[in-house]
């Protein structure tokens, strides 16, 4: 019995996760995140019901025990972002990255309205500098590097916490936050908007944006390993232990310091964009 809670509990908070990033991001509210124990609450419900019901959980556990069956192929999704060493999982993960980054700029330049996330985020973080600014570099880069420190929270949580079909937590939060710049940059939503909307081009590469998004690729391959818990089959099999242990190994983690290095760097640049932008020529 006390089994069945603790998997539900597990399993309502981990599926909040993803939902609680969405709303955060396109809300900007840190309220989103009380989705949190509240998914773990429900959760905790849904387990001490079936606790008190054995046989509807046993008409569950029946379904994922005799899943249907599929023809095996090679999964080529897993074998490069999912391989075991750094360096091919980094280079997949880039590339794929990349891919959805410009599917998504695609989609907000051609598709929405211009200005349509503005109420986002971080565009409520520049906002606030706007009302507020900074009066030298160093103190506008602090208030943008601590803001900026949350995606990595994320990551590192997210990925110590638990995988589902072998995809970490770290990875949804670093794809998620690639996907929402390129749907930020094709609708122009910054509260700091462009004269006119950024059509795809290389001309992407002079915004700090894209060294920012870098480092969160880096920092979600490194710490690709580091899940204590996994669910095997998503609603088909319950939470359970990775075995063997995560071992966090000294390139990883400086892997990780340096993707955190990269978005200093970035923040540097942005906070100069933003002075600029602020202060009186």
């Amino acid at each position: 019995m006390q089994n069945t809670i603790k998997i539900a509990t597990i399993r309502g908070a981990g599926l909040s996760f993803p939902i609680a990033c969405l709303l955060f991001f396109f809300l900007g509210q840190p309220y989103a995140f009380a989705l949190l124990p509240a998914g773990a609450l429900l959760g905790l419900g849904v387990g001490v019901f079936l606790a008190r019901n054995p046989n509807i959980g046993r008409k569950f556990q029946t379904v994922r025990r005799y899943p249907r069956t599929k023809t095996a192929r090679p999964n080529w999704f897993a074998k490069y972002l999912f391989h075991a060493n750094l360096l091919i999982r980094l280079i997949s993960l880039l590339i794929f990255g990349a891919g959805m980054f410009l599917v998504a700029w695609v989609i907000g330049y051609y598709l929405l309205p211009e200005g349509i996330f503005r109420g986002g985020a971080e565009t409520q973080m520049v906002q606030k500098a706007l009302t507020t600014p900074s009066t030298i570099i160093l103190e506008e880069w602090t208030r943008l590097f601590k803001a900026n420190l949350l995606p990595v929270l994320l990551i590192l949580v997210g990925s110590l916490l638990m995988r589902v079909n072998q995809l970490s937590l770290g990875y949804l939060t670093a794809l998620f936050n690639i996907a929402g710049y390129g749907l930020f940059i094709g609708t122009n939503s910054f509260a700091i908007h462009m004269p006119f909307r950024l059509a795809p081009s290389l001309a992407i590469l002079e915004r700090s944006g894209p060294y920012e998004m870098l480092a969160l690729i880096v920092q979600a391959a490194a710490s690709f390993g580091w899940s204590h818990f996994e669910i095997k089959h998503l609603f088909r099999t319950n939470p359970e232990r990775v075995t063997p242990a995560p071992k966090i190994k000294m390139v990883e983690i400086t892997a990780f310091l340096l993707g955190i290095g990269i978005l200093a760097a970035a923040n540097w640049r942005e906070a100069a964009m933003v002075m600029s932008a602020v202060l009186p020529h």
